[in-house]
């Protein structure tokens, strides 16, 4: 039997600890923990911990990385590569002697009840979604340098990333590109604060900062945590990609609720060009204990407008290589999310169903406008900005047996209408993939 590659995401997810665990102990204790919406947070107990991941897909891959950490009196490291058999759209996507193989976590750090340092390269996820999020989510390894100051009442993150160059055209629209080729050194930045004005209530905003530029050395801007990213842009001139998210985290009985406002550009005055607003918004619903002791439910809804992350500017789009960083699923698209277990003994059972419809743009897509011509009817926005041009709409339903923490294997099918954006082209195939994650 021949099976199409359609893998519906592809992230890196499983390598870190999953936030719907965090999120459920949360429920149980009623109080949000700070920092909620940052991992990885080490937060291990002291000694050599070893874990082996294993991932079996239907779309023919098998992947294996042994995470290997140590913490001793707050300082540790962990160091993690990762083996794959067989091509998956997830990182690592060069291949050499037959397999995909690469270093994926490898950091140094050092932890303490108020603090936390760490560096060198690894797997992020920053933002309230227990599925993926805006801001920044573990697609690929980064290098990078990190503190997380924790407080009673709020915590704040500062983080700093170096990406690849890029070489090429500095501007690229729809007909058009500048004439000149460069290389442009890429740099990403990002402040987080967190607020917990009662136990069960947990608020916070981010600010990214994409800067570089042509032959323009280590933006010393990244270095101070405590200025607004927007404001050294106003005040210095100088043009750097800058986005915002807005979430909150809310506990109430057994769910705890999320919402997420991600702002890529929005309008305060009237544009030219008659650029419309990039935003996102994610929302979900996370319970536990509902019918049985240890019934769980998640259930989240979220959307990306048409150019989110694209810029005019090749080297501003929020991309690393040919990777997003925020969403998955890049942009022009939402997404319907189901999961509910039902405990069985040392297993549980239960239901996975999801629906995405994704327009015909993506991140590269070239920018609809060159601003630095004057804007005409050719030159404007134009067109939906929302699922644009033919829709392709995925369903995926499947079974899902889960024992304890040490394996999941789901079973179902996935139905996708206008395959590739194909009026009229179906694909329906089978879906399976057994997960093994085991602390030794």
């Amino acid at each position: 039997m021949s099976v199409t590659i359609f893998l519906l995401m592809g992230t890196l997810s499983a390598l870190l600890p999953e936030l719907t665990s965090l999120n459920e102990r949360m429920i149980r204790e009623k109080d949000i923990t700070l920092p909620y919406g940052v991992i990885p947070l080490f937060r291990e107990e002291d000694g050599i911990r070893l874990s082996l991941y294993s991932t079996v897909d239907t779309v023919k891959y098998t992947q294996l990385s042994p995470i290997i950490q140590y913490k001793e009196n707050g300082w540790g490291f962990n160091f993690a590569p990762l083996l794959r058999m067989g091509f998956a759209h997830i990182y690592p996507t060069r291949k050499k002697f037959g397999v995909y193989a690469d270093f994926i976590r490898g950091s140094i750090f050092y932890k303490n009840d108020n603090l936390i340092l760490s560096s060198g390269k690894d797997i992020f996820s920053i933002g309230g979604s227990f599925e993926h999020n805006p801001v920044l989510s573990p697609n690929l390894p980064l290098n990078y340098a990190r503190f997380i100051y924790i407080g009673d009442n709020f915590s704040f993150s500062q983080f700093i990333a170096r990406f690849d160059d890029y070489e090429g055209v500095e501007n690229i629209w729809a007909g058009g590109y500048s004439s000149d080729t460069a290389l442009f050194q890429r740099y990403l930045g990002i402040h987080r604060l967190e607020f917990k004005p009662t136990k069960r209530i947990g608020i916070s905003f981010s600010e990214v900062m994409l800067i570089g530029g042509e032959s323009g050395g280590f933006p010393f801007e990244l270095l101070s945590p405590l200025t607004i990213y927007y404001a050294e842009q106003f005040n210095k001139d100088r043009n750097v990609n800058i986005l915002w998210n807005i979430d909150a985290k809310v506990i109430f009985n057994n769910f705890l609720f999320y919402l997420d406002f991600f702002i890529d550009d929005f309008q305060y005055e009237e544009d030219l060009w008659k650029e419309p607003n990039h935003i996102g918004i994610y929302a979900g619903i996370q319970g536990v204990d509902l019918i049985k002791e240890g019934s769980r439910l998640l259930l989240s809804y979220n959307l990306m407008t048409r150019w989110c992350y694209c810029n005019l500017r090749v080297w501003q789009r929020y991309t690393d290589g040919e990777f997003p960083l925020g969403s998955p699923l890049g942009n022009d698209y939402d997404r319907f999310y189901l999961q509910a277990l039902y405990p069985l003994s040392s297993f549980h059972a239960g239901l996975e169903f999801s629906f995405t419809r994704r327009g015909e743009n993506k991140i590269d897509t070239p920018w609809p406008v060159n601003t630095d011509s004057d804007p005409t009817p050719d030159n404007q926005f134009s067109g939906t900005n929302f699922l644009s041009g033919t829709i392709e709409k995925r369903q995926s339903i499947s079974s899902i047996i889960r024992y304890k923490s040490l394996f999941t294997l789901k079973a179902g099918f996935y139905h996708i209408q206008n395959y590739r954006h194909q009026d009229g082209i179906t694909k329906t195939e089978p879906l399976l993939q057994l997960k093994i994650n085991y602390h030794l």
